[in-house]
Parts: structure tokens; C-alpha cells; sequence
């Protein structure tokens, strides 16, 4: 497991299989663009990076859990390759961030 700090937001990154560094910090930087657009205080981000080479076709899931003052929201997504599930994932928290932001 591996810590980073992402603007003002602590984010935990756990990965399970061969995940490269630059991936990590491609999914720290895609949750950061989302969250900045939070609605309020983000407390608490754990990202999950999981890459399974012998698993087709979604071989890689990505999953992101954000507390926003409280509130929890999860995204997760799964595809052929890391890149494209954390892309999917984002898309997938930004909606689930926007629906926060409505109530």
C-alpha cells in the first residue's frame, strides 16, 4: 500500500498485481480532477488498483472510495486494461459526485 497526497487530498492507493507506478499516478491525478469539484470538504480517498494478467477480458478493476464531509461515494469500473478502467471509473465518480452535489 502506497500514500500520496493529491492538492489538499490524502489519497491511500492499495494495488494488487503487476501495476505500474505511472498508473498510480495516473488515477491519483483523474480522481483529483473530479474532486475538485466536490461540493464540500473531501475527507478521506482509498484507491484500489487490481490487475489480474491470467483474467480476460476485464483483466484490471479500479475502485475509489471518497468521503465527502461524510458522505460516502464509490466508483468502480472494470476493462481489458488499467488505463481504460480508471478512465471509466472517473467518468463513473464524476456522476456519482454531481449527484452528491444535487442533495
Amino acid at each position: 500500500m502506497t500514500s500520496h497526497v493529491v492538492a489538499d487530498h490524502p489519497v491511500q492507493v492499495r494495488t494488487y498485481g503487476p501495476v505500474p507506478t505511472d498508473l498510480i499516478a495516473y488515477a491519483a491525478h483523474k480522481v483529483h480532477v473530479v474532486l475538485r469539484h466536490a461540493p464540500a470538504a473531501v475527507l478521506f480517498v482509498r484507491i484500489k488498483l487490481s490487475h489480474d494478467l491470467g483474467s480476460a477480458p476485464l483483466a484490471a478493476t479500479v475502485r475509489v472510495d471518497v468521503d465527502v464531509n461524510g458522505i460516502d461515494v464509490h466508483a468502480r469500473a472494470a476493462a481489458p486494461s488499467l488505463t481504460e478502467a480508471v478512465d471509466l471509473m472517473q467518468r463513473r465518480l464524476r456522476t456519482r459526485i454531481q449527484r452528491v452535489h444535487q442533495h
